[in-house]
């Protein structure tokens, strides 16, 4: 295994930094969620440790794969390179997902929820209510 110093841009940086606050602050009202319905257990903390864990990582893996292929000198280049991240992203999903609903000691709603979370903060991102007042 080849392993690179790669120089992580700043963008991507501001990107996942949002993305772990966010997908941290859901899962922490998730839990409360579990625990006003009476539902909480171990199995839901650690679930929730494990979906809002991967839920952060794969975004920040798809970044820095998007990163990496802009630096590609053709598209096809760019484009393989988007595919390959894709495709292992994809295997460790579903890795993830099987362990979450297979083993005893994770809540699987709590690791599937949060799952959802990177896809909701990116949109609520996209309202205006949101928008930092440069970006306008």
């Amino acid at each position: 295994m080849v392993v690179r110093n790669i120089k992580i841009e700043p963008a991507v940086k501001h990107e996942s930094r949002d993305i772990a606050i966010g997908v941290t602050v859901m899962s922490v009202i998730m839990v409360i969620f579990f625990a006003v319905i009476g539902k909480f257990d171990y199995t839901v903390l650690l679930g929730t440790l494990l979906g809002g864990g991967f839920a952060i990582l794969e975004f920040f893996l798809m970044a820095l794969a998007v990163q990496k292929s802009v630096q590609r000198d053709t598209p096809e280049e760019a484009k393989l390179v988007i595919q390959n991240s894709h495709t292992r992203r994809l295997l460790l999903l579903a890795v993830v997902v099987i362990v979450g609903i297979k083993l005893p000691y994770f809540n699987w709603v709590a690791v599937v929820l949060p799952l959802f979370f990177p896809k909701l903060i990116i949109y609520a991102k996209t309202l205006p209510i949101f928008r930092r007042k440069e970006e306008e």
